[in-house]
């Protein structure tokens, strides 16, 4: 189900819902009309695209879970008590997501809160007043480093033997893109070529800004690792219409061949990927570093990164591979934690007394070179008076035999 089909059946459900507010209602149906309108306009569309519409699809969430927290209260009638309490409850922890924590990033809510959405009830000032003066930024900037080190994604590979679902792995390993995006990507996104270095195969991987994030770089990355080339060649080979029926009970009867195009690398859903990857993590037994979570393939990306930094990439070409801007700092974390800037110091020491040693070593083969030409010169020496001696006594000699013949 595209992001359209999903957004305009859970907006429609949302509004159709007769436990809803309907004061709340009509200023859910206003915001969405306005937000329609500004994505459209903001990426100068003529009409509404699947991001767009993804971006819409979790508003009606966030509206939902809003609606609930305040008792499908009327939104008009909260005043500055109630608004307090709920951003308190957030950043308390009072209120909880779906896995039982505190909300993550509670920002995306404080927009909601201090922007058009309760702008239409004149609300807004006050959550935004709320938020200024105690500097609320409902966004941990300090999340703890999370990664697997290469051995590790082996073992989780070893754990998978199907060849699509293999290839989706290589692929968030090798390119370390978001999950959604390497789901939607088509064969006319690659390009298979032999590097002129190694006189080995590899692939171009357009990233095209429409699959992308929208804070994501639009680029094209090589692959790195054969088993990435191996697998892109097999399923690429073997790309085919699929007409098994979608298991969604909203849609079934339907085929998989309308929702996905015969181009398409993987005809499934974040639901499968996530599936299939917790069976082989939880059968690899492989746990992130260093706080033994469970791996994501959120994870992979960040375990690409670091795998990258070890083996000397610097920072600014792992951001560009990321497709982060060049003055992102996310990547430091991971340098950071490494020790990675540590070592410099001790390699610059390492260095300098290599360069002393050299310099020593230089100088003594100065000095041997010296003492042996010393060596030479007094040979020479004693060679000439030696064979100034022998003159002198062959001459003595010859003197002697003379005198005895007299």
């Amino acid at each position: 189900m595209t992001f359209k089909d999903r957004y305009l059946k859970n907006k429609q459900l949302l509004l159709e819902d007769p436990t809803l507010n309907t004061n709340n209602k009509k200023v859910i149906e206003e915001f969405f009309k306005f937000e329609e309108y500004k994505l459209k306009r903001k990426q100068g569309l003529t009409e509404v695209d699947e991001r767009s519409y993804k971006t819409l699809s979790h508003y009606i969430t966030r509206i939902k879970n809003l609606t609930q927290w305040l008792n499908n209260k009327d939104w008009a009638d909260l005043n500055e008590e109630d608004i307090k309490k709920l951003i308190d409850d957030l950043e308390d922890g009072v209120i909880k997501n779906k896995y039982g924590r505190r909300h993550e990033d509670r920002s995306l809510y404080y927009q909601m809160f201090c922007g058009k959405f309760w702008g239409l009830i004149k609300k807004n000032h006050i959550a935004q007043g709320i938020i200024d003066e105690f500097s609320i930024r409902g966004r941990d900037f300090n999340k703890q480093v999370r990664f697997i080190e290469f051995e590790s994604f082996r073992k989780v590979v070893s754990c998978i033997n199907n060849p699509i679902q293999l290839c989706l792995v290589w692929l968030a390993w090798d390119i370390g893109e978001n999950i959604g995006t390497l789901l939607e990507l088509e064969a006319c996104d690659f390009q298979r070529q032999i590097n002129p270095d190694t006189n080995e195969a590899e692939y171009l991987v357009i990233l095209p800004r429409e699959k992308l994030k929208r804070s994501r770089t639009p680029r094209s990355e090589l692959t790195n690792y054969k088993e990435t080339v191996e697998y892109l060649d097999i399923v690429l080979a073997n790309l085919k219409p699929n007409y098994k029926e979608v298991s969604n009970k909203y849609v079934r009867g339907r085929k998989l061949s309308e929702y996905y195009s015969e181009g398409r690398l993987f005809k499934f859903g974040m639901r499968s990927a996530d599936k299939f990857l917790k069976r082989a993590v939880e059968l690899s037994k492989v746990r992130c570093m260093p706080g033994g979570e469970k791996v994501t393939w959120k994870d992979l990306r960040s375990s690409m990164a670091c795998d990258l930094l070890r083996k000397g990439w610097s920072i600014d070409e792992i951001n560009s591979r990321l497709g982060h801007s060049v003055a992102s700092r996310v990547i430091t974390r991971y340098v950071t934690y490494l020790s990675l800037d540590r070592r410099k110091p001790k390699a610059k020491v390492h260095q300098s007394n290599l360069r002393k040693l050299e310099f020593e070593l230089d100088k003594q083969k100065e000095l041997n070179k010296l003492q042996g030409l010393r060596v030479e010169n007094l040979k020479k020496e004693q060679d000439q008076m030696k064979e100034e001696f022998n003159i002198q006594m062959a001459k003595v000699v010859s003197e002697l035999k003379e005198m005895l013949k007299v």
